[in-house]
C-alpha cells in the first residue's frame, strides 16, 4: 500500500505547508486593485469608500527546519508571486496546493 501512495499519489507524502525563509523578494510591475474598501474616520466618525492599486512581488525562499536552520533536503524555490509583501529574512508558510510545486505563500509565521 505505501508503494501503491507513493508512486499513485506522492504528494500526500509531501508536507502540504512548508516554513520557509525569504531569501530575495522583489517589487514587480505589475498591479492589482483591491475594490470595494470601507475607510473609517477614527477621529471623525466618517466613513467613505475607496481602492487600492498595489503592485506584486515575486519571491525565492529557502525551506527551513522547526528551528529556523535551512533544510537542505529542500533546493531553494523560486518564483513565487505574492500580492503579499515581505522582505528578505522573513519567515513564512508556503503552502504546496495538490503537491505541486507552484507554491503559494499563505502568510509571515514566527517560530
Amino acid at each position: 500500500m505505501k508503494k501503491y501512495v507513493a508512486t499513485e499519489y506522492p504528494h500526500l507524502l509531501l508536507p502540504a505547508v512548508l516554513l520557509a525563509r525569504v531569501i530575495s523578494a522583489k517589487k514587480l510591475d505589475d498591479t492589482f486593485e483591491q475594490q470595494e474598501l470601507v475607510i473609517h474616520n477614527d477621529e471623525t466618525g466618517s466613513s467613505y469608500q475607496g481602492h487600492i492599486t498595489a503592485n506584486w512581488y515575486k519571491y525565492a525562499v529557502q525551506v527551513v527546519d522547526r528551528f529556523g536552520n535551512a533544510d537542505e533536503a529542500f533546493p531553494a524555490i523560486p518564483g513565487i508571486r505574492s500580492r503579499q509583501q515581505f522582505q528578505a529574512g522573513s519567515l513564512v508558510a508556503v503552502a504546496l496546493p495538490n503537491g505541486e510545486l507552484d507554491p503559494a505563500i499563505i502568510g509571515e509565521v514566527t517560530l
